[in-house]
């Protein structure tokens, strides 16, 4: 299940999920390091690494980005 009834939407992985994918849009070439990720999300009140792992789990496994060592890449635009 994406979404519980009873969780707070913006815990939830698609919610963080889709701001991780806006911080993508404002990079040029794509690609984002963990901790230039973790300081965007906490400005968006996202302050544990549990919410920001399953956002990035739920975007890897939808194929939408790749892991490569130091960076994270998106595949589609």
């Amino acid at each position: 299940m994406l979404i519980n009834k009873d969780e707070n939407i913006k815990t939830s992985s698609v919610y963080v999920a889709s701001l991780i994918l806006k911080e993508f849009k404002k990079q040029k070439d794509g690609r984002l390091s963990v901790f230039q990720l973790s300081t965007a999300l906490k400005k968006q009140n996202i302050q544990q690494y549990r919410q920001m792992f399953f956002g990035l789990a739920f975007l890897y496994a939808t194929g939408i980005i790749e892991f490569k060592e130091p960076y994270i890449y998106t595949l589609n635009d």
